[in-house]
């Protein structure tokens, strides 16, 4: 069967293919290599166990020694999905192919996506190709340390929740899905602004919409403030706050999102070059990682959807929203190829990419998403070849 023939089998068929296609390249994309910052594997061991803390500090590992005991600090969620394999294989269970299984499910979720907001099947594939292998998604999921794999889990329920926008909007479904997404990158909380304050505008003096939205994404930030009260005795969250007091790079008081922080993540996200070199392989990713001018310029597409539209304004400001704490962190991500704290904002951001691809379908649009998926490949490659961050493994 070609694959034109297979794309014309009906929805479900195709959305199919696509997982199985990029859940492939994926895979192969990790190695079939662990990682040895296995921070989620580590905490659903402790839940297994009854504990909310880990018996010690592994190298690599972000914890906090807080009252006597050894917390992680990333979101809860993606230790939950490592739950299942933690059971049954322990602290061996692979990360990284659990990892490849959220990218594989966020891609598809991109592909239902473009295909209920009414776009054709060459753009669609375009598009879901750009996601797959053109964003810091292919290179986060294929070295999905802790970070990553946070990054890769985030992507997935934000893309669920795209889909599901344009599909049968069910508030409490919405509610959820931002929900699962904020525990697991907790900048991607702030898209449910825009997304409620829309909601609520569907139905004029009618609030109950919003109030299913709010009701689905309760019950996690319930069980959340439950977690922080077992961990740090308050029911807010003050982990990423005593490591950066306690962090070479950091500041010993104080927030870690600042406004001097600006420049450098401005600078991070759109300037920073490559190194060049003289010889093969004539660009080298810096430690702090690459510009998304240069690593994914097909993004620049969103700035052609039309602005005067209130979808537009919708998915800017949950953009700009999920994007502002990165904005102002104390560092950038380090140790990554691209910006992997774009992925917080790309999910929101990839509806207007999608319609200024087809409000002006050029040769230079698809020249850019070529592009992308050139400079995303090469970062894999590199990283393989070169072991050019830890996170590689060895």
């Amino acid at each position: 069967m070609t694959i034109a023939r297979a794309f014309r089998r009906p929805g479900a068929v195709r959305t199919g293919l696509v997982f199985g296609a990029v859940l492939a390249v994926y895979v192969v994309a990790t190695g079939l290599r662990n990682t040895v910052y296995n921070n989620h594997v580590l905490l659903a061991d402790a839940f297994l166990h009854g504990r909310v803390w880990i018996p010690s500090q592994p190298p690599g590992i972000d914890a906090i020694l807080y009252r006597g005991h050894w917390y992680i600090i990333e979101g809860p969620l993606p230790a939950v999905l490592m739950l299942p394999l933690v059971a049954i294989m322990g602290t061996a269970a692979p990360q990284t192919f659990v990892a490849a299984i959220c990218g594989a499910v966020a891609v598809a979720a991109a592909y239902v996506t473009f295909g209920r907001m009414g776009l054709g099947e060459t753009q669609r594939l375009w598009l879901t190709a750009f996601l797959a292998f053109g964003t810091v998604l292919f290179w986060s999921t294929a070295f999905s340390a802790v970070w990553m794999f946070a990054h890769v889990v985030g992507v997935m329920f934000a893309m669920l929740a795209v889909a599901e926008w344009y599909g049968r909007r069910r508030p409490a479904l919405l509610g959820f899905l931002i929900s699962c997404a904020a525990l697991t990158r907790f900048p991607m909380v702030l898209a449910a602004l825009p997304l409620g304050a829309a909601l609520a505008a569907q139905t004029p003096r009618d609030l109950r919409r919003l109030e299913q939205f709010v009701l689905g994404a309760a019950p996690l930030f319930i069980l959340y403030a439950g977690y922080n009260y077992a961990r740090w005795h308050t029911l807010g969250d003050i982990g990423y706050t005593l490591w950066y007091h306690q962090d070479q790079v950091g500041e010993p008081t104080g927030s870690p999102f600042r406004l001097r922080y600006l420049p450098f993540n401005l600078y991070s996200f759109f300037f920073l070059p490559p190194q060049f070199l003289d010889g093969f392989p004539w660009l080298k990713p810096t430690s702090y990682g690459v510009a998304l001018t240069f690593t994914s310029p097909a993004l620049a597409l969103a700035f052609l959807a039309d602005a005067r539209q209130r979808e537009s304004l919708l998915w800017w400001s949950a953009t700009l929203l999920t994007a502002l704490p990165s904005l102002l962190y104390y560092v950038n991500g380090f140790e990554q190829f691209g910006m992997r704290h774009s992925l917080d904002f790309t999910p929101f951001l990839l509806p207007l990419v999608a319609r200024g691809l087809q409000r002006y379908p050029t040769v230079f649009a698809y020249a850019l998403i070529a592009l992308s998926i050139a400079a995303s490949s090469y970062g894999v490659w590199y990283s393989w070849a070169y072991h050019g961050f830890s996170v590689v493994p060895r």
